[in-house]
């Protein structure tokens, strides 16, 4: 447990270096943002690192992480867009894995070497395709011909306004776990354990819906574990293109307008996210495997 906070301790200091200096040295130079108004003059200051750095810890401990551009404390604006980001990425998540789930044990299930080969060309394909298109198409399909869907935004809580951009995200998540679950499944399925239980008259319905898939979950658990970090973290161009107001599209608007202190605090809560739930799927990894 020690050196667990320890580790921690010493990612959150070279985190915290890396986010300030990052966000300090993008927003450094201002002058060009104002080229198109004719303004040529800006007032710019220079500031050390080391006062810059603690001027970042004091902002993040004792001023709410401080003021955005537009005059929004910063925690405010991210605590407005948290749960819209974690609305879409549970939805995702869960689209993603229940699909690659339901059709990698189907697969099996009636032993079908085209379905087998169905599912994986799916999965490849969707991984080589950019998800900006995949969201365009869902766009076409489901908004422009079909009217089904809303092309974008948000209502709190309203899982309607997430579905398409969901699908974008979730699409990835189905090809990621359906190319680990696949040839996982196909092996538990020529195991001797299945074939004893097979020469033990145990329904083959059985044998795919509960022992082999209790067999692949403990592994696809951590891989989404650490899905769902990244989907935490935002996604910046599927939020974009359907105007969703997440923490990808913070993210973003940080970056194009040169929000210091929006943009060192996004990156110190991604940092900080992706390091939590690594370390959550490192535990379960151990724990699956028997080593605590």
């Amino acid at each position: 447990m020690k050196s667990e906070v320890f580790r921690f301790l010493y990612f959150l200091l070279l985190l915290s270096c890396i986010s300030s200096f990052v966000s300090e040295f993008h927003t450094k130079d201002k002058s060009y943002l104002y080229a198109d108004s004719g303004m040529t003059v800006t007032s710019t200051q220079e500031k050390d690192f080391i006062f810059s750095y603690f001027q970042f810890w004091e902002s993040l401990i004792f001023e709410s992480g401080g003021k955005t551009e537009n005059g929004e404390t910063v925690y405010s604006h991210i605590a407005n867009r948290f749960f819209s980001t974690f609305h879409l990425a549970i939805f995702s998540l869960l689209f993603g894995s229940i699909l690659a789930f339901l059709l990698s044990l189907a697969a099996t299930y009636y032993r079908s070497g085209v379905f087998y080969d169905i599912v994986s060309f799916s999965s490849n394909l969707i991984l080589s395709t950019p998800i900006f298109i995949v969201a365009i198409l869902l766009l076409i399909v489901f908004f422009y011909r079909l009217e089904i869907f809303p092309p974008g935004g948000y209502e709190p809580g309203n899982t309607y306004y997430v579905v398409l951009p969901g699908i974008a995200l979730g699409s990835r998540i189905y090809a990621r776990m359906s190319l680990y679950l696949l040839p996982e499944i196909r092996k538990e399925a020529e195991s001797k354990y299945v074939q004893l239980l097979q020469t033990r008259s145990y329904p083959w319905s059985h044998i795919v819906g509960k022992e082999i898939f209790l067999k692949v979950l403990p592994v696809a658990l951590i891989l989404l574990v650490l899905d769902f970090g990244s989907l935490l973290s935002g996604a910046m161009v599927v939020e974009e293109i359907f105007f969703f107001p997440g923490i990808g599209k913070t993210l973003y608007y940080s970056i194009k307008s040169m929000d210091t202190k929006l943009l060192a605090t996004l990156l110190m809560y991604s940092g900080i996210l992706f390091y939590v739930l690594n370390r959550i799927g490192f535990y379960l990894q151990r724990f699956f495997s028997g080593g605590i």
